[in-house]
């Protein structure tokens, strides 16, 4: 706690985004051995190195008590050569404040963690700063902006109040925890957005700004995470907790998002949060306290999906993760907002503020789908959930929730439960104004996702039911992208499998006709051997690129024919290069520009 403060609990980080310029009434402090001599200090102020740090990550970079200020200055350790020659200056105001303890605490690494106690002697305002005239910018590992600043006023009965932005806001862990039940991840303090950064749950991924509106900018961010004896060092690997605040810079609606992503694809997004307000005010929400609003979008076009009586969506409440039988309410338009859907329960409730789920499965109700929709699902028909949904925080208190589905696209227009001729003629008989024609699954058809059923959805229809009726296709390029990382506690490896099908080529014949010729011919590869190139890419990890072939009366099987990344190697044979090089210069593997590389190497 920081008794002084106006929140009691909560201070600012030294981290904010400074100039660096150092006021005219600013003079670098000096040291105070004499003062320190003659004034009893209190038991809290730390001693050594390891207090320091405890110290650092229990109250952060300010401590108002006993009628004296402690702050401290953690510098962050880094291998760059600018950092190397780094020379800081700690700089305070003159007049108001005696300083009374001043001490620095040095590792071998040359990163340090700096104290110093002030006593008022007169009213006035303070301002203490840590600067780096010999660096422009100076960050830490993590990429925060690393020149704190912190601003006090000593009134006439010498009591100290901080008076800065992080008066309010927490600057260590222990701050960060208790900040964060009150407020949640995202909320307004002073007519500013913040946003609590903490560590994501979903291994292998990270915090990403996702959208900031024109409107805003962001003013600030900085590092919560704990400090080790090590200044400048974290806990853990993964204790990277942050602060972020935005503030308005001109009039409009508000808009800001930070995701949850996967750390080597930010498209894929696990959750999200944001702040939403019809204008910079950020006094008018646009939700009341508790309601949602689902909104249900098509997957492929992000366009709404229409409703009508025999759509079929319905929010039923959830008893259990897997329990979904009571209904709620039927969405009966697109969006729909429905009220009081998000009261605090004992499922997920934290205080009295409304918590933030982080996936489907931490809310207590779900969206049940007609069968005529279905969950996105990858080329390994794959369920895609992480696609499925996305959770957002309105105004710290209520739900914006979007669900992307996909049509089935089953064909099955009749409701016979097949695809077949008599799908066709139904449709075409339909397309006619024949009258006794209906069409029991319109959804089923719609091949132009665009909600309309005509000629085109027919001739689409019939190709895919040209496809439908021929034999499996033989060929498949699978991308199997192997990236590595290092980490606290060493190195770790992750796959992530995608997939390049027939389907996906079906405007580039030369593609489709090498990939069939090489398929027809398996026998000739099979015993033949990758050739090593003279380069490789500077990369943190390796791309394989495989062929995935079917014999008569054989599973799919599946062969390398290209390797990319850490080494660089394909199979020696002109229709395999030729193949490989035209996949690249189409964006379906390496990168565009390293075509001519491959080119030069054949």
């Amino acid at each position: 706690m920081k008794a002084s403060k106006l929140a009691a609990s909560f201070t600012a980080a030294a981290l904010l985004l400074c100039s660096g310029i150092i006021p005219p009434d600013i003079c670098p402090a000096v040291h105070a051995e004499e003062a320190s001599d003659s004034i009893q200090l209190p038991e809290w102020v730390p001693q050594n190195r390891n207090a320091a740090c405890q110290f650092y990550n229990l109250h952060g970079g300010t401590y108002i008590q006993d009628g004296l200020l402690c702050v401290t200055f953690c510098r962050s350790y880094s291998m760059s050569e600018d950092a190397a020659k780094a020379e800081y200056i700690v700089s305070v105001s003159e007049g108001v404040m005696e300083e009374i303890f001043h001490e620095q605490y040095n590792d071998q690494t040359g990163s340090d963690i700096e104290v110093f106690v002030y006593k008022p002697v007169s009213a006035g305002n303070f301002k203490t700063s840590l600067t780096c005239p010999s660096v422009d910018t100076l960050t830490d590992f993590e990429g925060n902006n690393y020149i704190p600043s912190y601003e006090f006023i000593v009134d006439d009965m010498l009591n100290i109040t901080e008076t800065d932005l992080y008066a309010k806001l927490p600057d260590c862990m222990a701050e960060l925890e208790e900040f964060s039940q009150e407020h949640g991840t995202v909320s307004v303090i002073d007519d500013k957005i913040v946003f609590c950064l903490q560590n994501p749950t979903t291994f292998f991924s990270e915090w990403h700004e996702g959208y900031c509106s024109e409107n805003m900018r962001q003013a600030a961010k900085w590092s919560c995470s704990n400090k080790t004896r090590f200044a400048g060092f974290f806990a853990g690997p993964r204790d990277t907790s942050d602060i972020v605040v935005y503030e308005a810079i001109s009039e409009g609606p508000v808009y800001v998002r930070w995701d949850v992503v996967d750390t080597y694809n930010h498209d894929d997004i696990y959750y999200g949060f944001a702040a939403a307000y019809q204008d910079t005010s950020l006094k008018t929400p646009s939700l009341s306290k508790g309601d949602a609003r689902i909104k249900i979008t098509d997957y492929e076009t992000g366009e709404p999906v229409i409703l009508d009586e025999d759509t079929g969506f319905d929010i039923h409440r959830r008893t259990s993760v897997t329990d979904s039988s009571t209904l709620i309410t039927p969405i009966s338009s697109n969006p729909c907002v429905i009220p009081d859907l998000c009261k605090p329960s004992s499922s997920f409730q934290s205080g009295t503020k409304v918590s933030i789920p982080v996936s489907s499965d931490a809310l207590d109700f779900k969206l049940v789908i007609p069968d005529e929709y279905e969950v996105p699902k990858d080329g390994f028909g794959v369920e895609q959930k992480k696609a499925y949904m996305t959770i957002t925080v309105v105004n710290g208190e209520a739900y914006d929730i979007e669900y992307r589905v996909s049509a089935t696209l089953s064909g099955d227009v009749n409701g016979d439960g097949e695809f077949n001729t008599a799908d066709l003629v139904t449709l075409q008989k339909w397309l006619l104004g024949k009258s006794d024609m209906v069409l029991k699954n319109w959804k089923a058809v719609d091949y132009c996702n665009d909600n309309v059923i005509d000629s085109l959805d027919l001739c689409l229809m019939r190709k895919a039911l040209i496809i439908a009726q021929q034999e499996p296709p033989i060929t498949l390029f699978v991308l199997d992208q192997s990236r590595t990382r290092n980490t606290g506690n060493g190195t770790e490896k992750q796959r992530i499998i995608t997939c390049i099908e027939n389907t996906d080529l079906a405007e580039n014949e030369d593609i489709l006709s090498l990939t069939q010729k090489i398929s027809d011919n398996i026998d000739k590869y099979e015993n033949m051997k990758l050739q090593r190139l003279n380069f490789s890419v500077a990369d943190y990890g390796e791309d394989v690129l495989y062929l995935v072939y079917r014999k008569p009366d054989q599973d799919p099987d599946r062969m390398v024919i290209c390797t990319y990344g850490e080494s660089c190697s394909w199979l020696d044979d002109e229709d395999v290069k030729n193949l490989v090089i035209l996949l690249i210069e189409n964006g379906y593997f390496a990168k565009e520009s390293d075509a001519l590389v491959f080119k030069e190497a054949r």
